[in-house]
């Protein structure tokens, strides 16, 4: 199948960014006549598809006389010997679009009728950041996803999820000496600040807003109407949330049936971080094997490994059928020397480009760029790339 792209702006300049220049352009002139009249003059071979995606007007019968189909990505009139886009890829992601016509695997959740139509979210982008086991550095990723969207220009929330251990009042506040606000301080009809703390408390650019205090649990449903709130007023939430089961999805009264299904239900995404490891990784796949029956889509489900400190003989696994591999961060002995000391935000090579890869997924149109975090193989000597 040749897929090829005549026209600029909006979906196509989109594509463009995801597809190599040789697999989409069309070897002619850039004007509508040349490239029309080179795919006139180079008809579809019998039992082979030819697609081009444009936004151009004018007769399009001719090349669809030589056995082209031409999808009208715009809004407005269809010229002559074009066609809509079939709906039911109004709702399909850039990662299955670009897929489905290339075979090219690229990360980008947005939905390809929000970008034709020019629609945009009323509330704030969330990310859902958990795992199925311990020791994951959950806590630490979801800081480092709000350190790095603040230097983009965003207004980043993080909320702690992990009602059992308060696990960011434990890094911000360990002695709870701070007159701090909790999730559970703030009600239906309040200003929604009085579910948080700014991050001038704690010199940070983002704001927290921390798990209730032992004995004060709140439901899931308190953390839901919050949510809705707070994705009102900031422009990135990151929820870190306790570990989660496959056993758990079924019911509402846990992090994983009250927040992760209806959630990623609705479109939002969930980052799972797996500790690489034969026991681990296998734990991994059955509570990732287990979303699908739940109708949680893969192109909302990130997948994170993380490889503990001196582990020599790590091994990737193929998630691709349950969701979006967003790369391996390298747990090392002076980042957790860092954390231990309460420090935040230091480049790292071993963890940046996984956080970049994150973000680009979560937030597709914020200037995020993994390849300026890709760490350059060095030839003739075996390097950790």
């Amino acid at each position: 199948m040749a897929s090829l792209i005549i026209g600029h702006g909006g979906i196509l300049d989109v594509l463009r960014s995801k597809v190599p220049e040789q697999r989409w352009r069309v070897p002619a002139g850039e004007d509508f006549a040349a490239q029309a009249d080179f795919l006139t003059r180079h008809p579809v071979r019998p039992g082979r598809q030819g697609i081009v995606f444009t936004n151009l007007p004018g007769n399009w019968m001719p090349v669809a006389d030589a056995g082209w189909t031409i999808y009208w990505i715009d809004r407005g009139q269809i010229p002559i010997g074009a066609q809509a886009l079939p709906e039911y890829f109004m709702d399909r992601s850039i990662t299955d679009f670009v897929h489905e016509f290339w075979r090219i695997q690229t990360i980008d959740k947005r939905l390809v009728g929000d970008i034709i139509l020019n629609r945009t979210r009323q509330t704030a982008p969330m990310i859902i950041v958990t795992s199925n086991t311990g020791g994951v550095g959950k806590t630490v990723s979801s800081r480092r996803l709000c350190e790095r969207a603040r230097e983009r220009g965003l207004r980043p929330l993080l909320i702690d999820g992990n009602m059992r251990q308060s696990s960011q009042r434990s890094f911000f506040d360990p002695g709870q000496r701070m007159p701090a606000r909790t999730i559970a301080d703030w009600r239906p009809g309040m200003a929604t600040q009085y579910g948080a703390n700014s991050g001038r408390m704690f010199n940070i650019g983002y704001d927290v807003s921390f798990a209730p205090p032992a004995g004060a649990m709140v439901s899931w449903d308190h953390y839901r109407a919050y949510l809705e709130e707070a994705r009102k007023l900031w422009d990135f939430v990151v929820l870190d949330l306790d570990r989660i089961s496959a056993d758990d999805l079924q019911d509402s009264n846990t992090a994983a049936g009250g927040m992760v299904v209806p959630y990623v239900l609705a479109g939002d995404l969930c980052l799972v971080i797996v500790k690489a490891g034969v026991q681990t990784q296998g734990d991994a796949l059955n509570l990732l094997s287990a979303f699908p029956r739940y109708g949680l889509p893969r192109e909302c489900i990130g997948i994170k490994d993380t490889v503990p400190v001196g582990m020599t003989d790590y091994r990737p696994l193929d998630y691709s059928r349950y969701g979006i591999f967003l790369g391996v961060e390298y747990q090392t002995v002076e980042a957790g020397n860092l954390i231990a000391s309460g420090k935040s935000n230091w480049a790292d090579s071993n963890l940046d480009l996984a956080r970049e890869q994150t973000l680009e997924w979560v937030l597709p149109d914020k200037g995020f760029e993994p390849a300026k975090f890709e760490v350059k193989k060095k030839k003739g000597w075996f390097h950790r790339g």
